[in-house]
C-alpha cells in the first residue's frame, strides 16, 4: 500500500486503503523511531496498535530495543494473535477518520457478531474538544459484550445506540485496542 511506515501517516494510508481492500491484504509494519521518512517519534504501543489494523509485521531492529520494549512487543503480538481473525476476516466499520480533532476509531466485527475489536488512536488531547461516543456496528442486538481486558460488561443496545467512548490514556500519541466478546445467555 505504501513504503511509508510512519504510524501517524499509516492511519491515513490504511483508512484510504480499507475503502477498497480488506485488511488481510495490507501489510502493516512496526518500525523503529525516529521514522526514516518523517523523523517522527511515537510510542511503541501506538505503532503496534496502528500495525495491528492490518497484517502485523515487525520491521524494527530488535537488537536495539530495550528489554521493556521487547517485553511490550511480545505482549502486543500476543494480543494481536487473539484478534487477528477479526482484523483479517471481520466486517470493518470506519467510526471516525484520521482527520480532525477526534480520535481515529475503527471497528472489526466477526460475521456472526460474537466478538469485536475496536482500535482507537489520538494524536493529542485538545482542551475543549468533547469526547463523543462512537456508535458501534454489527453487534448482536439484545445481548451483552465483555471487554476481554477489563471484564467490564456493555449492553449491545448502548454500544450501538448511544455509543462507546474509547478509554484512551492521557497525553499525546494515545492508543487502545478493545476486544469485546459476546456474553453467553445467562452469563454475567
Amino acid at each position: 500500500m505504501s513504503d511509508n511506515t510512519d504510524a501517524v501517516d499509516r492511519l491515513v494510508i490504511q483508512h484510504g486503503c480499507s475503502r477498497l481492500h480488506p485488511a488481510r491484504v495490507m501489510s502493516a509494519w512496526v518500525t523503529d523511531v525516529p521514522n526514516q521518512l518523517t523523523g517522527r517519534t511515537v510510542p511503541l504501543r501506538f505503532r503496534f496498535h496502528v500495525a495491528m489494523s492490518g497484517l502485523l509485521g515487525i520491521g524494527g531492529d530488535l537488537t536495539r530495543w530495550s528489554e521493556e520494549e521487547v517485553a511490550l512487543g511480545a505482549e502486543l503480538v500476543g494480543e494481536y494473535k487473539k484478534v487477528r481473525h477479526l482484523v483479517q476476516y471481520g466486517v470493518q466499520y470506519r467510526l471516525s477518520g484520521p482527520h480532525g480533532e477526534k480520535p481515529t476509531v475503527v471497528q472489526y466485527v466477526a460475521e456472526d457478531g460474537a466478538e469485536s475489536l475496536v482500535p482507537a488512536w489520538q494524536r493529542g488531547p485538545r482542551h475543549g474538544v468533547p469526547s463523543l461516543p462512537m456508535r458501534l456496528g454489527g453487534l448482536t442486538p439484545d445481548t451483552r459484550y465483555r471487554d476481554a481486558a477489563t471484564g467490564r460488561v456493555h449492553h449491545a443496545g448502548v454500544l450501538t445506540g448511544y455509543g462507546y467512548r474509547p478509554a484512551l490514556p492521557p497525553g499525546d500519541w494515545a492508543s487502545a485496542a478493545v476486544h469485546l466478546v459476546r456474553v453467553a445467555e445467562g452469563g454475567a
